[in-house]
């Protein structure tokens, strides 16, 4: 099942040269999930007291291009399959008719008191209706995330009490948007972004460390909760 839908332009989402923003299309791709689990009967208040919720592992987009506000944005996410006790998500953005931006994504569906994953129910195998469709060529599926051996530069980053959401962590979108500050320098067009969720970041949190360093063949972002490493970002 393709889930579509077409989404009104929020100004908020595009940055000063009128370019939708990276941690927008994080935005659009965690609403996109949202919208497309309510309809097949999922819908984000059904995990409140469940005792499971579906945590986003990793993601890896593509933006061909990062579209201007007056262009028309239609969205597209899907189910590639359930296994166990993981999902598989795709996503591609319209603007104008015209793919600009694809994404991929695997999730765990979690046991929240005991931390750890379980396997999904047959209903969801059901009403998922997945679609054997990878946008991307599953290249999220090899991804082998290293940390870098030696970083060129860190940053402090003090976090915010909006940067916590319902579920009593750091949102997804907010990690993007701390890529996006330290890394002014660098254009993500036509570049393949790979994020790794590793550590959750609770509310008590004051602030994190992100380091940056280049490879041979790619950029790596890191976000540190004290000594724990939580995130990973990597620029292909």
């Amino acid at each position: 099942m393709f889930y579509t839908y077409n989404r009104n332009n929020d100004i908020a989402d595009y940055g000063a040269d009128k370019k939708l923003r990276f941690d927008a299309v994080l935005k659009i791709f965690q609403e996109a999930a949202i919208v497309h689990s309510a309809s097949v009967g999922y819908p984000a208040d059904s995990y409140m007291g469940s005792g499971t919720i579906w945590m986003l592992n990793r993601i890896m987009i593509e933006p061909i291009e990062f579209p201007d506000f007056c262009k028309k944005l239609t969205v597209t996410t899907w189910s590639r399959g359930l296994d166990k006790f993981k999902g598989f998500r795709n996503y591609e953005i319209k603007a104008d008719g015209e793919v600009c931006i694809k994404g991929s994504s695997i999730w765990l569906y979690i046991d929240i008191k005991k931390k750890r994953p379980v396997r999904v129910t047959p209903d969801m195998v059901t009403n998922y209706d997945s679609e054997t469709v990878c946008n991307m060529g599953g290249r999220i599926d090899t991804w082998d995330r290293k940390e870098a051996e030696e970083y060129i530069s860190e940053k402090v980053i003090d976090l915010r009490p909006a940067d916590f959401d319902i579920n009593g962590h750091m949102n997804n979108v907010r990690y993007a948007e701390i890529v996006s500050t330290v890394s002014r320098h660098i254009d993500f067009t036509g570049h393949t972004i790979g994020l790794f969720y590793s550590h959750e970041i609770k509310p008590d949190t004051k602030e994190v460390l992100t380091r940056y360093a280049e490879t041979d063949n790619s950029k790596v972002f890191s976000i540190y909760d004290k000594d724990n490493l939580a995130f990973l970002c990597e620029i292909f």
